[in-house]
């Protein structure tokens, strides 16, 4: 279209109207000041107008909370029917408002606004070809759109002055251009041309846009407020319906599916606004005609399918109903703002069902075959629409039910990756709690869900809203449609998938009722039964116990009996012989249901039945501590005395009957920390008379595998249950010892169970010191040294020694059942003969009790260190010789504290001890280690009594000589007493090596006389007395010598006279060794041997001459 034609034919009528209008506008100046009374017309005018006029300023992309700034139409009374007039000063003419009055000037203004909109629209499309305006053309597009926008505002103040006709004329020629320019191609352009800079910005694109937005509205405001322009009203306003739907075609074209739920359907704001306002001036405008803003927006839409959705394909149907709930759904949340235009979404009144047509077109979307993702999407617009928007359609609900239920066996399946974890929730808690802040939430736009789940949400919450509006007859009828696709056997076809759709379907049911719950919940549990175990294979049996527990979670939370229904149940559950799979769901649901209980009434003991046996034998560590828990839970519970027991008695005998059993078993069986804890509880729970007896039925019996078992009981029955348990001072000190023998004195447990028993009395009258205790000494020497001592006392009478036996055998109580068969070759086995040392060297006296088989000493020795397999010549096991060397001199000091000489079997013991141990003391190639126990002894025994003894039966034992061949260990004894000879230091040489002489010389010389001259041990002896002849301490020492004298004498009186020959051999190998040894007796042994030869009677003996020769010869 030419510029031209809007051009004035005669520029001097424009010259002369500004002419007349400045005069008359001076005349009424003066007058004004010469009649102060007199209005001012024009200032009058000012005050009644808006000082700054609305328009639309963009502040970019759209989002569902965007509020309208100031100078919005919305904010300025232009959602009413007769928005409030324009302030003529405030137009951007450089006309006074007196030259406006002019006709031939509102010409020009027109033809102006005309250009100024052929101008734009020739912008965009110079940009569109690529054809850049010059610079200095950017900013004046805004004065190009204020320039029109005010003209339109000039025309609603023409209309208020009468100036209708003149103003119908401008409107239409302003109306045809833009409608013959506004086509499907501009809007492609146009509809993105949004800007975060708003006004700001250059782009001529932006400015016709929101230009369009501003006049189209204008241009309806100035049609209504005519009534006899309705007609053509209602067809404009049709036409900018469809222009906007357009615009927001373009807009959804651009997004991905995904993305809708989360973006506006309107480009900006001012698209917004502009919708706004149509929303609340259509009903305004047409309300003689009864026409409401969604007719006319459902007409719109479908004459925007015919132009722009062609075809019949389901694809085609799909993308527009995708796009028709998108724009619907962001046309319904207009009514979030209030009618200043601001966002209050608390304060929306639904609108009702029909408005939005949510069922009819609902079922059209369902006929065009949609896919999972597609449903999703729909679902997630629909939502708002049925539970926040609007008031709920049940229609909505039964069709998509009629459409979903034939699908419970599928997947729901979107073809993501997130849609490949598992659907199920790993238990019927888990299910509560799932669907529980499931419908806690208002709104759900996660694709993430299923539409399946996603339907269940909405019917839990519409469930839950129709009572609020009076529409319970109609929450039956949805109840009813639901229940009438469900019978036994398509139940029992269900798949994995389509039991898990039925749990869920059910948990929303039933956590959306209120009252009724009662009534429903029985319908429910009845048509899940129709699941029976026996007919299912394992998978889905685990997963309908989960739907079981979650209904059984339901009933205890609103406090209703399931007695009847937990019995079904448990009779499923011993159909399939207790599985141990669908027993743990069960017992997964133990804790959370035993939670809820407060009077154990509801059938809460059926819980405690064979089956929770049954699944604890076979189940984990892990789940069995959970099925501990939950019982300790229970039990303190049952303590609390603010619950009132109804049903007291069976539970009681559900523990007792069922998990005490159990619970005695896996006490020494299992390595659960709450074993000991629920032990306690046990106790504190039996009868007053009865608790000592259970309690010692778990500290004195089999030990436990857990070690720290016994210290941890008692730690609960000391610290947790002290008012209803008081164990005696033994039992507690019993506890303490063997939890220092098994474990450590820096185990936690011992660590905690030490200021118990320091504050015993018992514990007191031995006097310890306390910080004894804590220091790097070992408890065990401590204590069991302080009740040696108190034994030794000289004031301490008979009957005083018996009652501290009486008390060491109650600390050691059933000692002999403390040590493991396994744990025998580990640091506990070390402690434990560690343990047997200590006690037998402290306290000797009180261990060891004449002819009764069970004392200490005697248990020790039959079941640890005499056994009858190693007095049947049977090696002992793994690390058991090295264990006992480590303690043998200990115990060795222990029994020379006791009778050994006079006490037969005293003295047998310790025979037994030195013969059995002393072969297996070889593990070690290392000589110094193999003879370090007999060392020890020797060193430590001061008056060398008990170790004279000790090393008369190890020779006596070993040296003895049959058919002039040594025994077997002949040499590693040999080893052992030269190694005391190599050990025995310097000072203390004389007294040791006395001991030693007095307890070995005479068996040694007699081992050298009788054994063949080629037997290796025979070597030995004389290198032991070669070693003995060169100790510093045998020097100096006469004693020792004239010993040794006495000894070679001795052996002359027994053997010269039967055994010459053996003995002048002897004679002559040691006096090879050591001259100093023989020389002494030389005189002594040839007076003998004329001795001989005269009770002989035969004369000078020729072989007793000649071993007298060769001896002398030697010493020479």
């Amino acid at each position: 279209m030419d510029y031209d034609l809007f051009q004035s034919d005669d520029d001097e009528d424009i010259l002369t109207a500004f002419d007349q209008a400045t005069q008359k506008l001076q005349q009424d100046t003066l007058q004004g000041r010469m009649d102060v009374d007199e209005g001012d017309f024009e200032s009058a005018n000012e005050d009644e107008g808006l000082e700054l006029l609305p328009e639309f300023c963009c502040s970019g992309r759209d989002t569902f909370k965007s509020q309208f700034p100031s100078e919005s139409f919305l904010r300025n009374g232009y959602g009413q029917v007769n928005p409030p007039r324009c302030r003529m000063d405030s137009l951007c003419f450089d006309f006074s408002q007196g030259q406006l009055t002019v006709s031939s000037v509102r010409n020009y203004l027109n033809a102006e606004a005309c250009k100024n909109v052929q101008k734009l629209f020739a912008a965009v499309a110079g940009q569109q070809h690529l054809q850049s305006a010059p610079s200095s053309m950017g900013a004046c597009w805004f004065r190009s759109r204020q320039h029109v926008t005010h003209f339109y505002h000039l025309l609603l103040w023409m209309r208020e002055e009468r100036l209708i006709f003149e103003s119908h004329l401008y409107l239409e020629d302003l109306r045809y251009l833009l409608n013959n320019q506004l086509d499907a191609d501009a809007w492609k352009v146009l509809y993105f041309a949004e800007n975060s800079k708003g006004n700001e910005c250059q782009a001529p694109a932006y400015h016709l846009y929101h230009g369009i937005l501003e006049w189209r509205f204008l241009d309806l405001v100035l049609l209504f407020s005519q009534q006899e322009q309705d007609q053509q009203g209602l067809s404009q306003l049709e036409r900018t319906l469809d222009d906007l739907i357009v615009c927001a075609a373009h807009h959804y074209r651009g997004k991905h599916r995904p993305e809708l739920i989360h973006s506006s359907p309107f480009m900006c704001r001012c698209t917004k606004e502009l919708w706004l306002l149509l929303t609340r001036l259509i009903p305004l405008w047409l309300a003689e005609k009864d026409l409401e803003f969604w007719t006319l927006f459902h007409k719109a839409m479908q004459r925007h399918k015919q132009s722009h959705f062609q075809g019949d394909a389901n694809g085609v149907n799909l993308a527009f109903h995708e796009f028709y709930a998108w724009l619907r759904l962001g046309l319904a949340r207009l009514e979030e703002y209030n009618q200043e235009g601001i966002h209050q979404p608390e304060c929306i009144l639904p609108s009702p069902p029909a408005s939005f047509q949510t069922a009819t077109l609902l079922k059209q979307f369902l006929a065009s075959q949609p896919d999972e993702q597609h449903r999703r999407v729909y679902l997630s617009l629909l939502a708002p629409l049925q539970l926040h928007l609007g008031q709920p359609d049940t229609d909505v609900l039964c069709q998509l039910w009629e459409y979903l239920h034939r699908s419970l066996n599928c997947n729901f399946n979107a073809g993501t990756e997130l849609d490949q974890l598992p659907l199920t929730c790993p238990s019927g808690a888990a299910y509560v709690e799932r669907y529980s802040k499931l419908l806690s939430k208002s709104q759900l736009e996660d694709l993430n869900l299923s539409s399946f789940t996603m339907y269940a949400w909405m019917l839990g919450r519409t469930l839950r809203l129709l009572p609020l509006q009076g529409r319970s007859n109609q929450r039956q009828k949805l109840l009813g449609r639901i229940f009438s696709k469900f019978s036994a056997a398509k139940l029992l076809a269900l798949n994995e998938s389509g039991i898990h759709h039925v749990i869920e379907l059910f948990l929303c049911l039933l956590l959306s009722q209120g009252e009724d719950f009662g009534d429903l919940a029985p319908k429910l549990r009845e048509m899940l039964l129709c699941l029976a175990l026996e007919k299912l294979p394992p998978i889905r049996r685990v997963l309908v116990a989960k739907g079981h527990m979650a209904l059984l979670l339901l009933h205890a939370r609103h406090r209703l009996s399931f007695e009847d229904y937990l019995g079904k149940l448990l009779a499923q559950l011993a159909a399939i012989r207790n599985e141990v799979e669908v027993g743990a769901i069960y017992a997964g649901s133990l804790q959370a249901i035993f939670d809820l209980a407060d009077d154990f009434n509801r059938g809460e003991q059926l819980l405690l039945g064979p089956w929770l046996t049954h699944y604890i034998e076979k189940s984990g560590q892990a789940s069995q501590d959970r099925v501990w828990q939950a019982l300790d839970s229970m039990i303190i519970r049952l303590d609390e005395s603010k619950t009132v027991m109804m049903n007291e008695s069976g539970i009681r005998e559900g523990l007792q009957h069922n998990v005490l059993p159990l619970l005695r078993t896996q006490y020494v069986s299992g390595h659960s920390s709450w074993l000991p804890k629920l032990a306690a509880k046990f106790v504190s729970l039996e009868k007053e008379r009865e608790r000592e007896k259970l309690m010692l039925s778990f500290l004195q019996g089999p030990e436990p595998i857990n070690l720290a078992a016994s210290a941890q009981l008692m730690l609960q029955i000391l610290e947790d249950h002290h008012q209803d348990i008081k164990p005696s001072s033994s039992v507690v000190l019993q506890v303490w010892v063997k939890s220092l023998v098994l474990l450590n004195a820096q185990h936690e447990a011992v660590v905690a169970l030490t200021p118990h028993v320091v504050r015993l009395d018992e514990f007191r009258q031995l006097s310890i010191d306390p910080a004894a205790l804590e220091g790097g000494r070992e408890p065990l020497c401590a204590f069991f040294g302080a009740l040696g001592r108190r034994a030794q006392q000289e004031e301490a009478a008979a009957h005083v020694r018996m009652q501290l036996s009486h008390k060491l055998h109650a600390y050691v109580n059933h000692f002999e059942l403390w040590l493991p068969a396994d744990r025998l070759r580990s640091e506990m086995g070390t402690r434990f003969y560690s343990f047997l040392a200590i006690v037998i060297y402290n306290c000797p006296s009180l261990a060891y009790v004449r002819s009764k088989p069970t004392c200490f000493f005697h248990l020790a020795m039959v079941r640890f260190l005499l056994t009858t397999q190693l007095q049947a010549g049977n090696a002992p096991e793994g690390r058991l010789p090295q264990m006992v060397h480590k303690i043998f001199p200990v115990l060795l000091q222990g029994i020379g504290r006791l009778p050994y000489r006079t006490d037969a079997y005293v003295s047998k013991t310790l025979e037994q001890l030195v013969q059995h141990w002393t072969p297996h003391f070889s593990f070690s190639p290392s000589a110094k280690l193999v003879a370090r126990p007999y060392a020890t002894l020797l060193q430590a025994d001061q008056d060398g009594e008990i170790t004279q003894h000790v090393l008369q039966l190890l020779v006596t034992q070993f040296l003895v000589v049959q058919r002039r061949k040594a025994g077997p260990h002949a040499g590693l004894v040999i080893t052992i007493l030269q190694q005391l000879v190599e050990a025995t230091p310097r000072e203390q040489a004389e007294q040791q090596l006395m001991t030693f002489l007095q307890a070995v010389s005479m068996p040694l010389l007699e081992h050298v006389m009788f054994v063949d001259e080629l037997e290796h041990s025979r070597g030995q002896v004389l290198g032991l007395y070669r070693v003995l002849a060169a100790h510093e301490g045998f020097k100096r020492s006469v004693p020792l010598k004239e010993l040794c004298c006495t000894q070679l004498r001795s052996l002359a009186e027994k053997h010269l006279a039967h055994c010459t020959y053996f003995y002048f051999q002897m004679l002559i190998k040691l006096a090879e060794v050591s001259a100093d040894l023989v020389a002494p007796i030389l005189p002594f042994v040839k007076e003998q041997a004329k001795q001989v030869e005269l009770k002989r009677g035969a004369g000078e003996d020729v072989g007793i001459r000649k071993c007298l020769q060769r001896l002398q010869q030697v010493l020479s």
